[in-house]
């Protein structure tokens, strides 16, 4: 019942015209234009699920992104096959042929972008950057767009082929990004999956990875060490905690202590005695306290 109660008070907290919004989520009206507190912006939608979209993310945007925000919600409610969030183009998962056509479930990480800026600590021109948990392509296109060189690691196969097709679609910077359907662990191997963060992902079958470590990046693809980028969802532990890491001058992560059920202190205090400084953010998005969900940047 508060969630339900909370729920409501966001239309007054964060909606100029709040009572016409709920009159199109309770089905009194066909559509209804969106005016926020934070943006000059006004759009009009048409779908239910827009609306509940909108809402579930609007109290995390960054205030200067909102109208940016806006016009993505635009493309999703007018179901356009692709859609755009910070100058890179994706395939909207939300579009109805592309839901006809897929079984799978995908985590919208690219929607992190309006809420906040998690990489921007570093500034990427010129850089070599390993991204382990690639996901769809977003941080990989991210860091691309930046200015970097960019390996991406992503073990998931759907999830790795929904990112080539993201990749592919940016002419400007697809060549600056090399994509890999494996993991990245501390040894090689093949880790079959079958109940950890990544089951919705791929449904109630196990999943055999491939994993390699960091040394086989620099051995097999001839990657230049410089930025390493995490967010695997518990394996920046493995890593972190067993691999010697002094050859990066940047390392950045997310770690998951909440996923994984393990304190993040050690991977704080292990980058410490390898030389690193280490300042911490929260991940706005996640709407979880830093104990539970956090970004660590390492960095010399």
């Amino acid at each position: 019942m508060f969630k339900k109660i909370s729920y409501l008070i966001d239309y007054f907290k964060y909606l100029d015209n709040p009572i016409e919004a709920l009159k199109f989520k309770f089905g009194l009206t066909k559509s209804c234009n969106i005016i926020t507190k934070n943006s000059k912006k006004e759009i009009t939608i048409h779908n239910e699920f827009t609306l509940n979209r909108l809402m579930r993310k609007i109290k995390y945007l960054s205030p200067d992104k909102t109208t940016e925000f806006l016009e993505y919600m635009e493309e999703i409610d007018e179901d356009s096959e692709y859609v755009v969030i910070g100058d890179i183009k994706y395939v909207n998962i939300f579009n109805s042929r592309f839901k006809e056509k897929s079984s799978f479930e995908y985590e919208i990480c690219n929607e992190e972008y309006f809420s906040s800026d998690e990489w921007d600590m570093i500034n990427f021109e010129g850089r070599h950057v390993i991204d382990i948990g690639g996901n769809i392509g977003d941080t990989s296109l991210y860091f691309a767009k930046r200015g970097a060189n960019v390996i991406g690691f992503e073990p998931v196969k759907h999830l790795f082929d929904l990112a080539l097709e993201n990749i592919a679609l940016n002419e400007d910077i697809k060549e600056k990004i090399i994509y890999v359907n494996k993991g990245v662990g501390a040894k090689r191997g093949t880790l079959k999956i079958d109940a950890n963060s990544i089951k919705s992902y791929i449904g109630n079958d196990t999943y055999d990875m491939e994993i390699i470590t960091i040394e086989d990046i620099f051995n097999n693809y001839e990657f230049t060490p410089d930025i390493l980028k995490m967010d695997c969802e518990g394996c920046e532990f493995e890593i972190i905690l067993n691999e010697n890491l002094t050859m990066f001058n940047d390392i950045v992560f997310e770690h998951h202590s909440k996923i994984a059920n393990k304190d993040y202190k050690p991977l704080i205090t292990k980058l410490k005695e390898e030389g690193f400084v280490i300042d911490t953010y929260p991940v706005a998005a996640s709407g979880l306290n830093f104990e539970d969900i956090g970004i660590i940047h390492a960095y010399k």
